[in-house]
């Protein structure tokens, strides 16, 4: 793999994708989604809870870091759910 695919951030279509096609396990997709949301907390100094009740709803959430920011949490949340009722399922846990 060249450094320049290494470095390269995933659109959230390829993400998607990839998971779809289980390229990328939930597992695995729930740690990097994870690890965005860490690199944003830590950007701006807050709990990405927070940050998703406070900014929906308002102009600030145009801002292009907000719409990743948002658009993460809310896909590491489907995710985690997806993965929960497939585990669910297979358990016969309902």
């Amino acid at each position: 793999m060249s450094t320049e695919s290494k470095s390269r951030k995933m659109s959230k279509e390829e993400f998607t994708q990839k998971v779809n096609s289980l390229e990328l396990s939930p597992d695995k997709a729930i740690a990097k989604l994870a690890e965005q949301l860490y690199k944003y907390e830590k950007k701006y100094n807050l709990r990405s809870e927070i940050f998703y009740k406070l900014i929906v709803g308002t102009p600030a959430e145009d801002t292009p870091d907000f719409i990743a920011w948002a658009i993460c949490y809310r896909t590491y949340f489907r995710t985690l759910q997806s993965k929960l009722s497939i585990e669910e399922v297979g358990t016969g846990v309902v």
